[in-house]
Order: structure tokens, then C-alpha cells, then sequence
């Protein structure tokens, strides 16, 4: 494939799928173990496509709230799948083989930045994991935030690349940097390193922290000017980073919306089509997330209604349009973080998947009560998710890019969270005698 960069699966949500029963045997706080547990009697109902008489689980615990993410990503180049494990009042990162369950490699303890004395705890201000991608290589990033309220907070970052070997390694970089008091931070794979973007950040400090991985670099960037047409009100010409491309930062303008690169590319060029553009040609289009190579992004619908969009990817080099759809999502709101399959070339993000190899675009929503249907993962152009009707819980569904067509499968069958080239993971939770957590379990692909 030519055009589609490594992929990176992503972190797991906490509350995707329905309970369960089973566990690992570790309990809260007692860190790592030496190897996950072997489960020749999984209590999961997979899909077909799912060797269930084999495979291994592991257990994270982990409050089950929707303040924060489990800490468990895929790293698929490297084979290895990376759970942050609590160890006392310290963390430890397990990078077990997606095959097998064996442990390929554990960090030495980390402790992370303590909040201020005043302020109050929660979830939220718990570490993360996160699973990027630069330079043709993977790396496992845990960060941690500690709000004071008083002074600067502290925001700390470790990276170690995703092919490491032994135990108690050492972090490959490590990062404290000091910022300005703000809500809790967003941190995300920007294309070309991290990207640490402060949520409701104060008037006039909409500010971008960068963290090259290669060089460990930190770069910091206030509001960027884009372009302005010459009937353009210079308000609307700049704008906060929140990605990064091979030739610079790219550059989200507010108001009517549109992005790009100063000096390379602006995605007003290559408009989706059936999107509005405001009346002074100000593209209204907002990044989502970058995948890969790409840019995910939503535009307002120039024929649409309620909460339809048109959802777009485009080449994070060269701003080029890439495919698009119009699609909406669910009516209650919440959408599911964007994924890409293990091998790059397909993505899904809510109702929509993409074939970025073809350039295609395919919706699976009609709209109204009819049934939509919610992706979660994608792998060889099969997708998994649940469909449903206007107020009806979700039944599971496969989708198939080549046909368009969804077929519902049994009620019960779990739908894989993770996705590598050979192994699916499913996300049970715990027992509520295990405590707060997810067990996650393992089965080989046919």
C-alpha cells in the first residue's frame, strides 16, 4: 500500500460493552504478574471469525467511570499489546505478546506528579497510556497530569518504544513540562508526534505543546495564522495547532472553521462535496482525529439535518480530499473514538468506515427510526460494531465494505475492542466480586 501510514490501534473506551463475568486472578494494586493467564475455557461468545478454544486474558484495574480511558493499547507492528498496571502507589507498564500472552518487556516503577494539596482527586487525574507512531516507529507513551491551582501545573510523559525487551526497562525519554493552570489536557497522536491540548483553555491562551519522539523535542505554539481571503475579518485567519505534519503544523481556524498547513495547504482547496462554505468562502470543516497518514475530520452538511455531517479524511501531507461521506451518528451524542484497522488501510469513526486504499466512503445510517449502526473496529474490510433503532439496546453486527451490507449476529456475542493482524481482544468487565476493571481476553483469528 502507497498511501496509507503504519497504523496504531487505539486505547480501549472503559464502558463499551456489557458486563461479564471472569478475571485473571490479579487483584487491585498488586502490579505486574509474571504472565498472563492462559484461557482454554474463555467466557466469551465471539464472532466466527474467533478461535475461542484458544487464546489468554489479562485483568486491569481500573475504575470503570467515564472520567478516563483503560490504559491498554495495541502496538500491531510490533506485535505487542501494553496494559499500565497499578503497583502500590507506583505503575508499571506490561507489553505481552498479542499471540500468546507472554511478557516481552516491563518498565521499571513510575511514580507519577502529585496534584496540589488542595486539590480534589479523581479519576481523571489518573495516569494514561497511549500507543503512537512516528517515523516508521511504534512507541508506548504513559503520561500524567497533576493540576495545583496555585502554581504552574505539572504535566509528565515516559516514552519507551514498542520492541523493547527485558524487564524493569528504563524509559527511552522522559518529559516533565511545566503549564500554565488549566482543565484537564487532551493528549493524542499527532501525525508527527504528540500532541498535549489543553481543554477550555483560558481567553487568549489557546496554547499546543508538541513532542517530537525521535528528537525529543518540545515545541510549544500559540495561535497560528492560516490564510485570509482579502475580504476576510482577520479573526477568522488563525487559529490553535491540533495536528502535525510532515511539512508543519496544521492549524484549526475557529469561527466558520477550515485547517491546514501555513505556507503548504489549506483543506478549503479540497472541500468535501455536498459541505457548506460560508458566504466570504471560509470552509467550515473541523479536525477529528488524525489516523495514520490522515486527517479525520466533520463539515456541516450544505443539504442536511438533525445530527448529519459530512465526515471526511484527507492526506495529512498534502491536504488532499482522500474520501467522504454524508452520514450522521447516534442521537444521544456520544460518539466512539475513531479507529484504524491493524494493517492501516481501512478506518471506521461511528457510522462511517473508510477503504483509504480505494479512496471509499461508506455510511451505515438511513436516518430517522431506521437502524444505524455504531463501528468499533475494522480488520480485512470486515467491521464490528452494534446496530439498533431508536430505542432499542444494540445488537451486534458485522459490516462488510466490499457489499454495504450489515448482518446482525446472535444476541450475546462480544464484539472485539482490539484488533491485530492475527488476534482480536474482547473487554469484559469484571465481576463485582474482582472489583473495578476490565478483563480483557484474547483469541486468535482463523
Amino acid at each position: 500500500m502507497k498511501s496509507v501510514t503504519k497504523a496504531i490501534v487505539t486505547v480501549v473506551a472503559a464502558g463499551m460493552l456489557a458486563a461479564c463475568g471472569g478475571g485473571s486472578g490479579d487483584s487491585a494494586g498488586n502490579g505486574s504478574t509474571p504472565s498472563a493467564e492462559k484461557s482454554p475455557k474463555p467466557a466469551v461468545r465471539a464472532p466466527k471469525e474467533f478461535d475461542t478454544s484458544k487464546g489468554w486474558q489479562q485483568t486491569v484495574s481500573w475504575p470503570d467511570d467515564d472520567k478516563t480511558e483503560l490504559p491498554v493499547g495495541a502496538a500491531p507492528e510490533a506485535g505487542v499489546v501494553a496494559f499500565l498496571q497499578k503497583k502500590g502507589e507506583k505503575y508499571v507498564v506490561e507489553a505481552r505478546e498479542a499471540a500468546t500472552g507472554a511478557l516481552r518487556w516491563s518498565s521499571q516503577p513510575w511514580q507519577p506528579p502529585a496534584p496540589g494539596k488542595n486539590v480534589a482527586t479523581d479519576s481523571s487525574h489518573l495516569p494514561q497510556l497511549l500507543v503512537v507512531n512516528q517515523d516508521d516507529r511504534e512507541y508506548i507513551a504513559v503520561w500524567a497530569w497533576a493540576p495545583s491551582f496555585t502554581e504552574d501545573d505539572t504535566f509528565s510523559l515516559l516514552l519507551y518504544p514498542a520492541d523493547s525487551s527485558g524487564k524493569e526497562i528504563s524509559p527511552a525519554r522522559t518529559f516533565s513540562i511545566p503549564m500554565p493552570s488549566h482543565d484537564r489536557p487532551r493528549v493524542v497522536d499527532g501525525g508527527k508526534g504528540i500532541l498535549v491540548l489543553w481543554e477550555d483553555s483560558r481567553p487568549n491562551d489557546d496554547r499546543t505543546t508538541a513532542i517530537d519522539l525521535s528528537k525529543g523535542r518540545v515545541t510549544t505554539y500559540e495561535e497560528l495564522k492560516l490564510r485570509c481571503d482579502e475580504d476576510g475579518p482577520w479573526e477568522f485567519c488563525s487559529g490553535p495547532v491540533e495536528a502535525l505534519s510532515p511539512d508543519g503544523p496544521v492549524v484549526q481556524l475557529g469561527a466558520f472553521g477550515g485547517f491546514g498547513v501555513p505556507g503548504a495547504w489549506h483543506a478549503g482547496d479540497a472541500v468535501p462535496p455536498g459541505s457548506k462554505t460560508h458566504p466570504n468562502k471560509y470552509s467550515v470543516g473541523r479536525i477529528m482525529e488524525v489516523l495514520g497518514g490522515h486527517i479525520l475530520s466533520a463539515w456541516f452538511p450544505e443539504n442536511g439535518y438533525g445530527n448529519q455531517s459530512v465526515t471526511a479524511v484527507h492526506d495529512l501531507k498534502s491536504g488532499k480530499l482522500v474520501a467522504s461521506t454524508l452520514c450522521a451518528s447516534d442521537s444521544d451524542g456520544e460518539s466512539r473514538k475513531p479507529t484504524l484497522s491493524p494493517d492501516g488501510r481501512y478506518a471506521v469513526s461511528d457510522s462511517v468506515a473508510f477503504d483509504l486504499e480505494q479512496g471509499k466512503a461508506y455510511c451505515f445510517y438511513e436516518g430517522g427510526d431506521a437502524d444505524y449502526v455504531r463501528l468499533t473496529s475494522i480488520a480485512d474490510g470486515t467491521a464490528y460494531g452494534y446496530s439498533r433503532a431508536s430505542g432499542e439496546s444494540g445488537r451486534p453486527v458485522t459490516a462488510t465494505l466490499a457489499t454495504g451490507q450489515v448482518k446482525a449476529l446472535p444476541q450475546g456475542t462480544e464484539i472485539p475492542s482490539l484488533l491485530l493482524a492475527d488476534v482480536g481482544g474482547f473487554s469484559l468487565k469484571l465481576a463485582e466480586s474482582k472489583g473495578q476493571g476490565r478483563q480483557f481476553v484474547f483469541h486468535p483469528r482463523r
